[in-house]
């Protein structure tokens, strides 16, 4: 028991002496009206310790109510962040959603300049190999996509098909070393073919070396493959290759069309032309 009275004595005394206050007052009340000048000094002399106790009280309340009122605003920054997050997800969506429409009006308002049954798919794989150009769309056998047609986009010429399944197809892109386009100088239309390069971009060969072909001379499609409508783009000529001894000169050409960033193509099934009014 002393043990017990020992280890607890702080919190008995205070109790007791809460307790005694208590009795005063109580006993002061029923009192006041003998003018006992005993109890007023008892109760002047208690006053400080009922201030201390009743402060003491007031903090703690004061404390309990900060923290409810901490607990509620972090839940509540938790609600507002979670609400961030899916208004920031909500907004790229959207804006994925535009820029694939943009896309997508771009390849129509290309499709209304050419005559000739086409159809839009979009590019679904592409080959991780370097050294292979080829890119699979979602276009097959069951759309009327086959082997040998000219696949392209708003820039000009992308590739042809080399490979098809029931809905899917396979693109050999202007760039892979193993295509090869008939293709033309707009300006002075020397004549060439367009064949891939390692370092991903295209030459232009067997162009004679009398001809004449400058660095910025446009290169277009010639229609004489049977593949490809004529007048199509197909790249700028960067740089040029002439020896001082041989028959031909080559051309490095700039391929017109992003092929590492075009996301939907055009494939022309069947004969294809530009309009006359198209540029």
């Amino acid at each position: 028991m002393l043990e017990f009275v020992r280890r607890n004595r702080v919190v008995l005394t205070s109790g007791s002496l809460l307790l005694i206050s208590l009795l005063l007052l109580s006993a002061g009340s029923r009192e006041r009206r003998r003018g006992d000048p005993v109890a007023g000094v008892v109760l002047d002399g208690m006053r400080p310790l009922q201030a201390t106790v009743a402060a003491g009280v007031d903090g703690l309340a004061k404390v309990w109510r900060s923290y409810i009122a901490l607990v509620g605003v972090k839940q509540e920054n938790e609600r507002l962040r979670l609400r961030v997050l899916d208004l920031e997800q909500q907004a790229t969506r959207v804006a994925e959603i535009e820029q694939t429409d943009q896309r997508l009006a771009e390849l129509l308002r290309f499709r209304s300049t050419l005559e000739g049954d086409t159809v839009a798919a979009q590019i679904i794989g592409r080959d991780p190999l370097p050294w292979f150009g080829t890119v699979t769309i979602n276009r097959g056998d069951a759309d009327g996509v086959r082997k040998n047609m000219a696949v392209l986009s708003p820039f000009g010429v992308v590739g042809q098909t080399m490979a098809t399944g029931a809905h899917s197809a396979r693109v050999l892109l202007l760039t892979d070393h193993n295509s090869g386009i008939d293709a033309v100088v707009q300006r002075s239309r020397a004549r060439g073919i367009i064949e891939g390069a390692l370092d991903g971009g295209c030459v232009m060969k067997y162009v004679k070396r009398e001809e004449d072909v400058e660095v910025g001379d446009t290169i277009v499609t010639s229609g004489l493959d049977g593949i490809f409508p004529r007048g199509l783009t197909v790249g700028v000529v960067t740089h040029l290759t002439r020896g001082t001894r041989g028959l031909l000169q080559v051309a490095d050409v700039k391929p017109a069309t992003p092929l590492e960033r075009i996301e939907e193509v055009l494939v022309v099934r069947g004969s294809a032309q530009l309009k006359e009014s198209a540029p």
